[in-house]
């Protein structure tokens, strides 16, 4: 794999990938050795390729003070919507992490381990998108992390649309360090302590082996919502906003082109529920909640954030060992041994008695059963009234719906290298596979407590006289353990085969067959709809896939480099795809170089997507069911660059890009269902009789009170994305005499547009939004994100200050495809949305329209997140010989997380947890030490 000389990586260290080699004595050129970068099979001694590739060494990663890999990649800027941050942990995937590069997925990019697959988390995101989970990836055994910024399906196969991530072991290590970190909000929670070490022996050009191993533990302790002031607040008038309190009076607000969008215009607790003459009925809600109770309308008060945090509780442990074995000087072997196991405790809200539905598999006129109210009996000994009554509770004793997950995961890779008739070889064989524990608390068994509330076993103003069999019954613990594999067989060829004005020309083939399985069983009871408010996703599938590839790289001239690469792969489940990749490098003077790359990719339909089935909630249920008939994604990349060394010391990379994928595979979108359907008290509907939607084969359930409950819709391949933007790398080293040597790198993502046409042919844009939901969970896509550091080497000191940017994000869900203010800011219109296929024109959302109301009844704050920038601070010193003690600061000074109200109602937070979590949890210490021997 990668080996570089010593000048080479101090290149590498320096110039992280972005500047052309200068020229340099021709002795010195031959010394330097071969290297492979991601994006290319071939070896090179130039380290840059036509792709563009970011490389993240270790160096690197240990000045920004992160503390694992999750945390690493996510601040790489051309991660975009859709990503999965560790502290969204009540959604379907809780306790993981996902990259997802270009904003195009996390099942969209593709994530390797010294170049080969690594196998995907046991719980899909929204049911849906199976991904590598970052947690289970070990950040002490890392050499460096090489980001490829272009589609990577003609070398890597499938999911490599946005791009690839390839986390780069050590391959031979001699010695040993030990080493640690403390670290803890300045608030005093969130503490997390690692514990690391190194231990490697055996010289492969004397004693012809080396064997290392590598160890990291890291506990991470929760930080609760409500100590984090807003964060954890239901009452948010302080901010011009609503009181959200459950009891108290709400608001839903919409996101589609009409009143009648998915999420409702106004909705309100009925007045004077335990009125035996309210058309609603004599009702009981109890939390049980003593003297908290709303004023305006009779119900109990719950704060429901209470129980949320803002990091949940994670531990990990991570050992890594490799041995290498030399034969002789044309042939070795290898062997990777991994151990990988990440376990999180994340504390949820507390249980309710009733719900809008949930999933029944194998019903297909009927398949949800809604939980309405229960019936506290007339003769139950907590009833006063002496007659039946509609029953609310949400049950302290139960505790929140927690969740505890233990993800393992076993990495064994074993193979042979060297070279044989002038072709160098890597013949590899490997199995990865993972296996989730995931157990929930919490939840309510609906038939279960109704039969202990006839009973009379179950009682709630004397809860603690019930006895803890029907507490154990009523609420059990619910565990499924998903599991996840590859098994596969590989073999790559590289040579020079002739020579070229330019140099070498290089060519690889290669080829791979692997066995893909993976099951996750439903978790019990949300396969016969028995449990409350607990959404449902299950699927089971096997495949095999073989793939042949060539690569070839043609230096034609020494100012002009061609590259090409084709790969086929066929699928047992759905078929055969080939993807072309072309490139070119043009560098008129050594220190300008113009670079470009045509790519096509491909992505496989997951598990879910064929076969399974996921039911989720926002504001009402949403069922996406598989689609055995569903195609493969299909897209094309283009990428144009610019290399330069203006001056010795400094270099700058411009790179545009440009993603057009088509035939995306969506899930059932409730927007696109409902259309202008009604949402609330709708007239005519009768509970549990579907009406059909708006889309082929899609329905919508109303409740008793005739408000829209449930949409249901099957995967389909329906709309195509395009986005296009430009990244920009600069960085300069400055030697300062005494004062030491300064290095400044700035890294900045423009997001020009992410637009997306949907099955009626409307083109929506969404860069600069909140939108997709359906993607990025209400992440948004903001146009820029960047990072700056500056770092000063001075003696046994070195300081690293780095700004962290994220741009202001609209709140609307996308924007018009003909204006951007649609409303001006005194609400008059401007624009409308025509549908493409049926010709009907209604009114856009806006930039001024975005559906969120402050209390006055005025469009909030212009529809407008603020921008957040954050200020990290490193230091470390080396005080003797192999020691090593540094320190680091995040978010030096404090800043908030801004309020978000578009998440507060579909998603129960009050900021987003994709980009500005650092401000959430706040100003954050570490201290640590290594010391080498």
């Amino acid at each position: 794999m990668f080996k570089r000389t010593q000048l080479c990586s101090a290149l590498m260290v320096a110039f992280g990938g972005s500047l052309v080699i200068a020229s340099m004595p021709a002795a010195a050129q031959q010394t330097l050795q071969r290297v492979e970068i991601t994006g290319s099979n071939i070896k090179r001694t130039d380290t840059e390729t036509a792709s563009p590739v970011q490389v993240l060494t270790r160096e690197d990663i240990e000045k920004t003070g992160k503390q694992s890999i999750q945390e690493v990649l996510r601040s790489v800027t051309a991660d975009g919507q859709g990503s999965i941050p560790t502290s969204f942990s009540n959604g379907f995937a809780s306790g993981s992490s996902a990259v997802s590069l270009r904003g195009l997925g996390v099942n969209s990019t593709l994530v390797l381990v010294n170049g080969r697959r690594m196998t995907t988390y046991g719980l899909a995101d929204d049911g849906t998108r199976n991904f590598v989970d970052l947690n289970s990836l070990p950040l002490e055994a890392v050499e460096r992390i090489e980001v490829l910024k272009d589609g990577g399906s003609a070398v890597y196969g499938a999911d490599a649309v946005g791009g690839v991530v390839n986390v780069i072991l050590r391959k031979n290590y001699i010695g040993g360090s030990v080493g640690g970190s403390y670290g803890q909000a300045s608030r005093g929670d969130g503490q997390t302590t690692r514990a690391f070490g190194s231990v490697g022996f055996g010289n492969m050009d004397s004693d012809k082996y080396n064997v290392f191993v590598s160890l990291e533990a890291t506990q991470q302790k929760n930080i609760w919502s409500t100590d984090r002031g807003f964060i954890g607040q239901s009452d948010l008038t302080s901010f011009g906003y609503y009181n959200t309190t459950n009891g108290e009076p709400r608001p839903y607000f919409g996101l589609g082109p009409s009143s009648n969008s998915p999420f409702g215009v106004a909705r309100t607790y009925p007045p004077n529920p335990n009125d035996p003459t309210s058309p609603f009925g004599p009702r009981v809600n109890v939390i049980p909640c003593g003297a908290n109770v709303s004023a305006t309308t009779g119900l109990c008060l719950y704060n429901p954030l209470v129980e949320q945090e803002v990091q949940p509780k994670i531990d990990r442990l991570n050992l890594f060992a490799r041995g290498s074995l030399q034969f002789s000087a044309n042939l070795s072997a290898y062997l990777e041994v991994g151990f990988f196991n990440t376990k999180t405790k994340s504390n949820g809200t507390l249980g309710a008695n009733n719900d809008t539905g949930v999933y029944l598999p194998g019903d297909p006129l009927n398949p949800l059963i809604t939980h309405g109210a229960m019936n506290l009996p007339a003769g139950h000994p907590d009833n006063a009234l002496g007659v039946d009554q509609a029953f609310f509770i949400r049950p302290m004793e139960l505790g929140g719906r927690d969740q505890k997950t233990d993800n393992q995961v076993i990495r064994l890779v074993q193979g042979l290298q060297g070279t044989a008739w002038g072709w160098d070889f890597d013949v590899g064989a490997s199995y990865i596979k993972s296996r989730l524990k995931n157990d929930n608390y919490g939840y309510i068994l609906y038939d279960v407590m109704q039969a202990a509330l006839n009973n009379g076993t179950y009682r709630i103003n004397s809860p603690n006289t019930t006895a803890p069999s029907v507490l154990a019954a009523i609420s059990p613990t619910l565990s499924n353990v998903p599991t996840s594999s590859i098994k596969s067989l590989d073999f790559k060829l590289t040579r020079e085969l002739t020579s070229l004005p330019g140099g070498g020309l290089g060519v690889a083939l290669g080829g791979e067959t692997r066995w893909e399985a993976a099951s996750t069983p439903a978790v019990p009871g949300t396969d016969t709809g028995s449990i409350v408010g607990l959404g449902y996703s299950a699927f089971a599938a096997t495949r095999r896939v073989t793939a042949v590839f060539g690569e070839v790289t043609a230096p034609v001239a020494k100012w002009l480099e061609l590259s090409a690469a084709m790969r086929y792969d066929h699928y047992s489940d759905f078929g055969d795809s080939t993807t072309p990749k072309l490139g070119f490098k043009v560098k008129p003077l050594d220190q300008v170089a113009i670079r470009g790359t045509y790519a096509e990719a491909f992505r496989a339909p997951g598990p879910a997507e064929r076969g399974g089935s996921s039911f989720g909630f926002t504001t009402f249920g949403i069922l996406s069911q598989g689609n055995p008939n569903i195609q493969p994604e299909k897209a094309k990349s283009y990428t144009l660059g610019l290399i330069a060394e203006p001056v010795p010391g400094a270099s700058v990379t411009v790179d545009y890009w440009r993603i057009d994928r088509k035939n995306e595979i969506v899930q059932a979108d409730p927007a696109s269902i409902v259309g202008n359907a009604c949402i609330l008290a709708c007239p005519g509907t009768t509970p549990g009789v579907p009406v059909a939607g708006a889309q082929p084969n899609s329905f919508l359930y109303y409740d008793v009170d005739g408000n829209l409950a449930t949409v249901t819709g099957f995967y389909r391949n329906a709309t195509k994305t395009k986005t296009d933007g430009v990244d920009l790398e600069l960085r300069h080293k400055m030697n300062l005499g005494d004062v030491g040597k300064l290095t400044a790198q700035l890294n900045w993502t423009h997001v020009n547009k992410f637009q997306r046409t949907d099955a009626d042919g409307n083109t929506l844009e969404y860069a600069g939004t909140h939108g997709p939901l359906s993607l990025s969970a209400g992440g948004g896509t903001p146009k820029d994100r960047a990072t700056l550091s500056l770092t000063l080497d001075r003696g046994p000191w070195t300081v690293t200050g780095a700004l962290n940017y994220v741009g202001p994000i609209t709140m609307i869900d996308h924007k018009g495809e003909t204006t951007d203010q649609d409303l001006d800011e005194n609400g008059v219109p401007t624009g409308t949305i025509t549908n493409g296929n049926t010709g009907v024109t209604y009114p856009d959302a806006g930039q001024y329209n975005c559906g969120v109301f402050d209390t006055a009844g005025n469009v909030y704050n212009k529809c407008k997140i603020p921008s957040f920038t954050t200020f990290d601070l490193f230091a470390k010193w080396t005080p003797m010989k192999n020691l090593d003690i540094n320190f680091s600061i995040q978010n030096v000074f404090d800043r908030k997380a801004p309020f978000d109200p578009y998440l507060v109602i579909p998603y129960g937070i009050n900021y987003n947890q994709t980009w500005h979590q650092s401000g959430a949890v706040g100003r954050f210490f570490t201290v640590g030490a290594r010391y080498a021997f």
